[in-house]
């Protein structure tokens, strides 16, 4: 594939900001919830975490099996003198991880597009379900050393 994306860095918003995190015990390397995409063409993407969480399991015990989720919205819009209204988009990813054994994890993704009423007509109709369903499974395999 072509590389379009020129740079992506950590946007200080709100409470997810730098200083904030690094009060809280965290460091100056650890991900912030919005990330600013800058494009290689006259383009630029916001990405906030709106919301996240993970599924209680019954059983406490089973440390081999998590399930969890990410509420994403996503504005896109020209940086040039175009006047084309901003896009936004709303997703959900929801994974579903499980160790395999001491140096890997199967994980299956769902990620799920949700019309926006900001920027699509048919929000109305769709009613609040999502309109686009994509599902994944990867295989993650510790690095050797």
């Amino acid at each position: 594939g072509r590389s379009v994306v020129a740079n992506v860095q950590y946007a200080d918003v709100g409470v997810s900001n730098r200083q904030t995190l690094v009060n809280l015990g965290g460091t100056e390397n650890d991900p912030l919830q919005t990330t600013m995409t800058r494009f290689k063409g006259p383009a630029a993407q916001k990405t906030f975490v709106v919301s996240h969480g993970i599924e209680k399991d019954n059983n406490t015990t089973n440390t081999n099996h998590w399930v969890g989720y990410e509420l994403d919205r996503s504005i896109f819009a020209l940086t040039n003198s175009n006047t084309a209204p901003p896009l936004t988009t709303d997703s959900e990813l929801v994974w579903d991880i499980t160790r395999i054994d001491d140096t890997s994890l199967k994980a299956n993704l769902r990620l799920a597009g949700y019309l926006n009423a900001q920027s699509d007509t048919l929000y109305f109709d769709a009613r609040q379900r999502a309109v686009s369903l994509q599902d994944y499974t990867l295989v993650y395999t510790k690095k050797q050393e």
